[in-house]
């Protein structure tokens, strides 16, 4: 293709001893200026380029107590709706695994074309099959076979392990203690709340899920909401967020974030309460 060629776009000049909200809004002009327009990519019968942002939820810390950093999250994203709507530069993809993410940015754009696509869990049928027909082939691990539960039990469906889940459950229980560079409010449940929460979740295990309205008529509503915004606790808005749960409640529900964590719960309540 003709047109590519190397783009000498930079952030700053060298004489320029920071990074500023000005000098990232003229660099996203000059993106926009170099990209080519839709009638390139229909002469050579190709699609538009596709922008992923992975985990774009994260682009919320901007706005996080800077007048300045709110102003670059609304240039950015006004700028991904020109590029995208009004120009057809390229198509946008934005991932995230917070359910609260869609929408946030619905509502920050105040836009009626964004669509959403969940991409659920695997559900106990599908992650038995691949778990069987791909997982163990591949690493030869034969005396597995036939023991799907037990391993699921583990990891879930999710077949993902998080390192120091212990570690973060320890943090839990000490609220005061707990400190996150990306969070502007300060943890509003107790260590009374944090156990009352995990006995709740390890109960419902078999069922795989509690209710959002139960759990607050345990904790009340403002620690549910805090438990959540620290990846505590994964709020699951509707079904299209519960694949990996067998007969979900059209209600709000709430699980632990994985497996493991909630077996690290588990751990604790049996052993130390």
């Amino acid at each position: 293709m003709p047109y590519f060629f190397k783009l000498d776009l930079k952030l700053f000049d060298k004489e320029e001893r920071e990074i500023t909200s000005n000098s990232v809004i003229d660099l996203f002009n000059k993106i926009a200026c170099a990209l080519p327009n839709q009638n390139l990519w229909k002469s050579y019968n190709i699609p538009p380029p596709i922008l992923v942002i992975d985990e774009a939820n994260l682009l919320n810390r901007l706005s996080y107590n800077s007048v300045e950093g709110t102003i670059l999250l609304k240039t950015f994203l006004d700028w991904l709706v020109l590029n995208t709507k009004q120009t057809s530069h390229f198509h946008v993809v934005l991932t995230s695994s917070d359910s609260f993410f869609f929408n946030w940015i619905v509502d920050y754009l105040n836009v009626l074309h964004a669509s959403s696509y969940i991409v659920g869990d695997l559900s106990k049928k599908e992650a038995e099959e691949y778990f069987e027909k791909h997982v163990l082939p591949r690493y030869g691990c034969k005396e597995l076979e036939g023991k799907f539960d037990h391993v699921r039990k583990i990891t879930d469906s999710k077949f993902s392990v998080f390192e120091s889940e212990c570690l973060k459950l320890i943090h839990g229980l000490y609220p005061r203690n707990v400190k996150y560079a990306d969070k502007s409010n300060k943890p509003l449940w107790t260590n009374n709340d944090f156990i009352k929460t995990m006995e709740v979740l390890v109960k419902a295990e078999n069922q795989g899920y509690i209710l959002e309205d139960d759990l607050i008529n345990v904790i009340e509503s403002n620690q549910v909401n805090s438990l959540v915004d620290y990846n505590f606790l994964y709020c699951r808005q509707n079904s299209n967020f519960a694949y990996d749960i067998i007969n979900p409640s059209d209600k709000i529900i709430l699980t632990a974030m994985n497996q493991p964590s909630l077996r690290a719960m588990e751990h604790y309540i049996l052993n130390y309460i």
